[in-house]
């Protein structure tokens, strides 16, 4: 691996946590309370913090921040956290059918969570959303659901997912080329 893309890389990854940890505070009780019976689960052969940086990389193409990020020093499982900010699934999926959705399930929040499996990694991806109200900060945990099935927000999630699938092949032909 060639200097600059290191130090590229290093950057990034710093800017993530920077940006995490100033808008996080002491980090997020949905990431605690870990993934829903709902959340999406890819299979991805790359390690944790590359997966977790690049899940970074589709959300910032998207123009969606991430908002906390937590990676502990003595975390013996080896697991990284992250949780987006709001986001408006209108104006990350122009092209999907609202329907009867009022505007309150039209906010989501994404939660992710990557941890080892043998050969790779495991990428848990949770949306979540409050029925009871608009999006405020902090979120209100203890009313956040997850997205219905048939929720436009899971379409975001598979792009999201197929994008990063693609800059993770791009990832790995860099360094194998």
């Amino acid at each position: 691996m060639s200097g600059s893309r290191i130090e590229r890389w290093m950057g990034l990854w710093v800017a993530a946590v920077v940006v995490g940890a100033c808008a996080s505070g002491s980090g997020s009780q949905g990431i605690a309370r870990g993934p829903s019976r709902d959340a999406i689960v890819i299979r991805v052969a790359a390690p944790v913090d590359t997966v977790i940086q690049r899940a970074w990389e589709v959300l910032r193409n998207d123009e969606v921040m991430a908002r906390s990020f937590r990676r502990l020093a003595d975390d013996t499982a080896n697991v990284a956290h992250m949780e987006s900010d709001w986001i408006y699934v209108p104006n990350v999926i122009q092209s999907a059918t609202f329907g009867h959705l009022s505007e309150r399930e039209k906010w989501i929040k994404l939660l992710f969570w990557a941890q080892p499996e043998r050969g790779g990694t495991l990428l848990y991806i949770d949306a979540l959303f409050n029925p009871t109200d608009l999006p405020s900060e902090p979120a209100q945990w203890q009313r956040m659901r997850s997205v219905p099935g048939a929720h436009p927000a899971w379409q975001y999630v598979e792009v999201m997912g197929t994008n990063l699938s693609r800059r993770l092949r791009g990832t790995a032909d860099e360094e194998g080329g």
